[in-house]
Parts: structure tokens; sequence; C-alpha cells
């Protein structure tokens, strides 16, 4: 019996050394993983400690924008094994939102849902992203990672990571800007924030005269799918925040009506 114990209690302590000792692994359904960037954490440390000069990460989009404006972005991942890859993206102040189901919003990041394959005759493997501009900011960074691995989900040190370089947004504040043609006479829609967004985004207006306003939601085919009695606006900037949690994804329009002033804007509802 003393003989069964101690082969019990030495198979456990192999046992526990192996699973300690494993790496963590991943598939294709669990390959989320968030806070890599340098914004929000260390890199893709669960495959290799330092950072690879061989990889090459890098964010390519508009260097300028104007405040509330939204553009699409797009990271690259090339060099080192290069069989596949994945990502993370942040920003400091802007909001980020997706552009198609191979990317995730995580714990304010941006990640791959899957890790993509390079395909032959390719030199890098890219994923694209919305990027909106803060409203009260002169400047904004994206903070990028990128991941290149020998594509068997297996997190080692064969898989190689590196961070990209941090992309300056500047938020247009010139005389061309339609935020500094506004006076106290016009009646302009300056935006929604974020745009795209899921499921509520804050609509921002600009009235010369106190008015009951409404706010009138139409679909791509211009079919009213939704009606908003706002209340009274003050003179000069007002918000509202709407959210969209029953409408399906796609493309929409607002109209803002406000006393004998109306405007008409568009948004993007991501899911």
């Amino acid at each position: 019996m003393k003989q069964i114990q101690i082969f019990a209690i030495v198979i456990s302590i192999v046992f526990i050394g192996f699973t300690l000792g494993d790496p963590p692994t991943h598939d294709t359904e669990n390959t989320d993983v968030i806070s890599c960037t340098e914004l929000n954490g260390l890199g893709c440390v669960c495959h290799t400690i330092d950072q690879d000069s061989t990889v090459l990460t890098r964010v390519e989009g508009p260097k300028s924008l104007r405040p509330g404006e939204t553009a699409m972005y797009r990271i690259y991942v090339s060099r080192g094994p290069a069989l596949g890859g994945g990502f993370n993206v942040a920003s400091r102040f802007g909001s980020l939102a997706t552009v198609d189901s191979t990317v995730l919003w995580l714990d304010n990041e941006l990640t791959q849902k899957f890790p993509l394959a390079m395909q032959p005759g390719d030199t890098a493997i890219h994923w694209d992203f919305y990027y909106t501009a803060p409203f009260n900011k002169l400047k904004d960074t994206i903070y990028s990672v990128g991941l290149s691995t020998n594509h068997d989900y297996i997190p080692n040190e064969f898989d190689l990571w590196a961070y990209g370089p941090k992309f300056v947004v500047e938020i247009a504040r010139n005389a061309t800007t339609v935020e500094d043609e506004i006076t106290p006479e016009d009646f302009v829609i300056k935006g929604n924030y974020p745009n795209p967004f899921n499921p509520s985004t804050t609509i921002v207006w600009v009235t010369p005269d106190q008015a009951e306003t409404k706010i009138t939601v139409f679909d791509a085919a211009g079919r009213e799918v939704a009606a908003y009695e706002v209340g009274v606006s003050s003179k000069g900037q007002n918000e509202f925040r709407l959210s969209a949690l029953s409408f399906p994804s796609g493309l929409y329009f607002y109209k803002i009506e406000s006393g004998a002033y109306s405007a008409v804007n568009k948004f993007i509802l991501l899911k």
C-alpha cells in the first residue's frame, strides 16, 4: 500500500510539472488575446518575452482628420516566420471599430478573431479597422503590435512579435475645418462619435436658436426606422445619445429637425 501511495505522489508531481511547463495554446476559436500594445500591455509575451527586429508592424491611413471624423486604417504584419499572424491596435483618445468579422473589439483594443495565414505571393498580412478622431484633442496616437507565427496555434519561441511605430493623427482645427467655420448663425451637424458604433453613439449638432428638436433615423433604402423627440435644443452645441440595440448592422441616415432648421448625416452600425 505504501508503495502505491509513493507511486501516486510521484505521478502527480510529474503531471503537475508538465502542466505548469506546457505553454498556453490557441486554437481557431480562441485567439483573441488583448492588452498587448505599448498603451495597454507588454507585447505578445505569451510567445516570446522580447520583441524581434525582424518583424515589421505598421499602420497606414490618414494622418490628419477633423474632430469626430471617421476613416479606415490598415495594419500590416510582415517578415519573421510569416506563415500566419495576429495583431492588437489601441488608441489613446479616439475610438476604434471593426470593419469586418475577422476583427474583434475587446477591452479597449482591437484584435484578430482568428489568426490569418499568409497567402502565396503576399509579403504581408493585413487587417482593416475604423478610427474616429476625438473632438477635444489636437493630436492622438494609434498604438499597434504585430505577431508573425509559424501558424501552428502554439505560442512558443518560434513565433515573433514587434511593436509598430506610434502612429500620430493630427486633429485639424484650421480655417478649413467644419468646426471652425461654424458661426452662431449656423445650424450644422458636427457628426456622431463613435462612428462606426455598437450599440450606441452620441450625435452632436449646433443650432443658433432654442427650438423643439426631433431626430429621425432612416435605413440605406430610405425607410424610417426610428424617431426621437429630443425636446428643446439649447442655443449652441447640443448632444443626444442614440441607442441602436435593436437595429441590424448597416448604413443609416439621421435627420435632425430643430425649429426652422434641418440637416442630414449618416452613421454605420457594426455588430
